[in-house]
């Protein structure tokens, strides 16, 4: 197998976790979570390494983010309802 190919399919399944760990702690939190809390909770150590991703997945349109927002992660999809601050906000279930 082509280790590009592989490369793309590990960071393609990785974005997934991350995507799926976003929603569920929003879910469950009305919030989303931190960068360090993404982080334990897919197995990344790394709080840049975790941001790397987060960037990427933003390129790609996976989630949505506002620059300099701590917890301003959305991902198209979930259905966020807006309180007090009109950046960020808590899910709608």
């Amino acid at each position: 197998m082509n280790t590009d190919f592989r490369r793309r399919q590990t960071m393609k399944e990785r974005h997934e976790q991350i995507r799926d760990y976003i929603v569920q702690y929003t879910i469950s939190h009305g919030w989303p979570p931190s960068v360090r809390e993404i982080g334990e909770g897919v197995g990344l150590e790394s709080t840049s390494s975790v941001q790397l991703h987060l960037k990427q997945m933003a390129d790609a349109g996976i989630i949505k983010m506002v620059p300099g927002q701590p917890r301003c992660i959305a991902v198209p999809g979930v259905k966020i309802t807006w309180e007090g601050d009109a950046e960020c906000g808590k899910v709608s279930v």
